[in-house]
């Protein structure tokens, strides 16, 4: 169980740095992080130079910054600005971030799901072909049989048709594993492997 388990990890592993959206959401989360610091600069700066505000020898003025107005309220609104901007900036990358856990719930479910699949069609081949590695051992007694003239020409013609049935369900199966394997193969970016 513990293979499986550790197979599961890894074939998730592989799947999330396969994954192109997540790249994308990689992409798009640091591009956010890099204008968040840019934007923090910016608001660190124009506090810092507030105080040059002050200095001029226009007397209306330094009375209107000292009361508030004129270049104080301009760059109070620009810290402001740049304040809201950053807060949708980053609640755009939270919800980047959430996508980006959701898209990784995701794959780990859809891996879970194909590997328990795979392990059920394995399970399907063994029968099917324990069941045509008997009907095998049947055929060959019953033709003995039959070249000895007992049994009917109906009964063997029923006998080889139930032997086409049993091979076309070991086909099917080998298909359906096939298929899985494949689809682990497109989510996971691995190679082919041999699933005989």
């Amino acid at each position: 169980m513990d293979s499986s388990r550790e197979c599961i990890k890894q074939l998730t592993e592989k799947a999330i740095a396969n994954s192109p959206e997540l790249v994308t959401l990689d992409e798009q989360i640091a591009l956010i992080d890099k204008r968040l610091v840019v934007a923090g600069e910016r608001i660190e700066h124009t506090s810092k130079k507030r105080w040059t505000n002050y200095l001029s020898t226009d007397p209306l003025r330094i009375a209107a910054n000292v009361f508030g107005g004129g270049d104080v309220q301009k760059d109070n609104i620009a810290i402001a600005d740049l304040e809201v901007k950053s807060a949708e900036l980053e609640a755009y990358r939270a919800n980047l971030h959430r996508r980006k856990a959701e898209i990784k719930s995701e794959l780990n479910e859809e891996i879970l799901s194909l590997v328990l699949d795979y392990e059920t069609a394995e399970r399907e081949y063994v029968l099917a072909q324990s069941k045509l590695a008997t009907y095998n051992q049947q055929r060959q007694l019953i033709e003995i049989d039959y070249q000895f003239g007992n049994g009917s020409t109906t009964q063997m013609l029923s006998m080889w048709q139930q032997g086409e049935s049993l091979e076309a369900d070991v086909i099917q199966v080998e298909n359906k594993k096939t298929e899985i394997i494949r689809k682990i193969q497109q989510l996971t970016g691995l190679t082919p492997i041999n699933n005989n």
